[in-house]
């Protein structure tokens, strides 16, 4: 298979945004080139428009001049040069039908949509109602999106399959390409031995809801042994946990560059994944928890099926059901007087990380899409 793939949109890209490097690596370790028509203006203060999402039409329509710009940076790069296909990165809800229109009909179009828009703001934010004006939107949103692709990237098959539902497109139209660590460590970092009985527990996240900060809180306030290193969650988790744990709580920044991150996870014996019990939460795998396998880490989180379908069995992973505080604080407390268990599954960790979520993992991935996309020729999107 020969040809370059064509980046087009306006993507996410820098510290805190890992899934378009990860889409770029996985196509260069697979020996395809990667060429990019960029466009600056086409995105959206997401933090902002998850909070106000009656102002994305409005959003749509200030950035006309953005589109037009790239329409025709896209179509002269497909002129100059036909790609295997063009891939719109993560956020592509507002560009992909500029792409698609500015291309032929028989290149591809790849959505590697990663999020459902009525996903994120109704069902696990829950900052509009299910059947309001704004959530008819957002579904709306996703499915012209996604009826403008070719194919459809989600980041598991179980969101694979919840997209395809929510807009009613056929199921073969959407596939998954795993999460991966595009700043990985080259080896593990090597494993703490425990201190006086103690447990380095890691947490790291925004404190949304999947994450479910507020149960991991609970269930550490119960077990004694257990010292937390907590990253970001909201003002009121950090308030929360500074009252719960007192002197078992280590406070760093709401966010930490990707260096620092990887001196935590050195110190850290176990990585807290996600415990939240939402539909979402389901169907992901973290980013939290593919960092922590990286760096050569056992995870514990919610048993989902995302989860188990990707790693039961992997040796590295120990799950409680969502949203149980007895449990989870149960788990703690054996874990914490097992400290050769644990070492067992630090073990497992990077092996594991690369079988499922490595560059080669996610190269091969590429190839077997690009394949498929090669063997059926693209027809035009609805």
């Amino acid at each position: 298979m020969t040809g370059s793939v064509l980046f087009a949109g306006a993507y996410d890209e820098g510290p805190g945004y890992p899934r378009t490097t990860s889409l770029r690596q996985g196509l260069q370790a697979a020996g395809i080139p990667v060429r990019e028509c960029r466009a600056a203006g086409l995105g959206i203060d997401k933090k902002r428009a998850l909070r106000q999402p009656w102002r994305w039409p409005g959003l749509w329509l200030a950035q006309r001049q953005q589109r037009v710009w790239l329409a025709q940076q896209v179509g002269a790069a497909v002129a100059a040069e036909r790609p295997q296909c063009v891939v719109v990165p993560y956020p592509g809800h507002l560009c992909v039908r500029t792409v698609r229109e500015a291309v032929p009909a028989d290149v591809p179009v790849v959505l590697d949509l990663f999020l459902s828009a009525y996903d994120t703001v109704v069902e696990d934010r829950q900052l509009a109602r299910p059947g309001s004006l704004a959530a008819h939107w957002l579904q709306r949103l996703d499915t012209r999106a996604c009826a403008a692709s070719n194919l459809v990237l989600l980041d598991t098959p179980a969101n694979a399959a919840y997209v395809a539902a929510l807009t009613g497109l056929p199921g073969e139209r959407f596939t998954w390409l795993p999460v991966h660590d595009p700043a990985a460590p080259a080896l593990a970092s090597p494993y703490p031995v425990a201190i006086g009985g103690r447990l380095q527990v890691l947490f790291f996240g925004t404190g949304v809801p999947l994450h479910g900060l507020r149960t991991l809180l609970a269930a550490a306030a119960q077990v004694p042994a257990v010292d937390l290193t907590l990253v970001g969650g909201t003002a009121a988790d950090r308030e929360l946990a500074r009252g719960v744990l007192g002197g078992r709580l280590r406070l760093e920044p709401t966010f930490v560059e990707r260096a620092r991150l990887q001196e935590l996870l050195a110190q850290s014996q176990l990585v807290a994944g996600v415990f939240g019990s939402s539909g979402k939460a389901q169907r992901v795998v973290p980013f939290k928890l593919v960092h922590a396998l990286a760096a050569g880490r056992p995870v514990l989180t919610a048993a989902t099926p995302a989860v188990q379908g990707w790693l039961a069995g992997c040796g590295a992973l120990f799950d409680v059901p969502a949203g149980d505080v007895p449990a989870l604080a149960s788990a703690l407390r054996e874990l914490a007087a097992a400290p050769a268990v644990l070492a067992a599954a630090a073990a497992a960790a990077r092996p594991t990380y690369e079988r499922h979520f490595g560059t080669a993992a996610l190269a091969r991935r590429w190839q077997q899409l690009l394949a498929r996309l090669a063997a059926k020729p693209a027809e035009a999107a609805a």
